[in-house]
């Protein structure tokens, strides 16, 4: 059965910053010498460490997806690769679930809704806005008052907030979890 992997890793580029390319291509060829197809190398760049390691404050981030059958085994070859290569300083390989691929799919879906209104625009020609004295004034809404029940405390105004596409993003995945347990 075939897996989606995802393997990342800090490379140590403090002597030479070449070292990162020999790195990648010291890992692209154990993948597929081993049977496993590289679908995507995402090379992060130079970034700052959460934490110091080995005395080091910088690294370079490299994150690289592949697909591999389950009984090759790749990751444990890398694993090994990687405690054996001084120039790596830290890695993690994982199995890309089925979550994370609806996620990605999601966010994709999201981000292609948010260009082609964009791409539209550009497209269609303005039309003449009517002057500002014939279109009317919106008139805001009142806020609306509550009743209280004995022992409660007194009405209190409610106005309607505007729902930003964050909250109701975060909302969402609060029912997906509700549902999921």
């Amino acid at each position: 059965m075939e897996k989606l992997y995802c393997t990342i890793y800090i490379v140590d580029i403090s002597q030479n910053p070449e070292e990162e390319e020999a790195v990648t291509s010291r890992i692209q060829q154990l993948i597929e010498d081993h049977g496993g197809i590289i679908q995507r190398i995402n090379r992060w760049g130079k970034k700052r460490l959460a934490y110091p390691i080995q005395k080091k404050t910088h690294g370079y981030y490299v994150e690289i997806e592949f697909t591999a059958k389950s009984v090759l085994n790749i990751p444990a070859i890398l694993e090994q690769e990687y405690r054996v290569n001084d120039r790596v300083l830290r890695y993690l390989t994982y199995v890309v679930d089925k979550k994370e691929l609806i996620q990605r799919a999601k966010k994709a879906g999201k981000k292609a809704e948010k260009e082609a209104p964009a791409a539209e625009k550009k497209e269609t020609p303005a039309a003449p806005e009517a002057p500002a004295a014939e279109a009317p004034a919106a008139e805001p809404e009142a806020p609306q008052v509550t009743e209280p029940a004995e022992g409660e405390n007194p009405p209190v105004a409610e106005t309607e907030a505007p729902v930003t596409e964050e909250a109701q993003e975060a909302a969402q995945e609060n029912e997906e979890k509700k549902e999921e347990k």
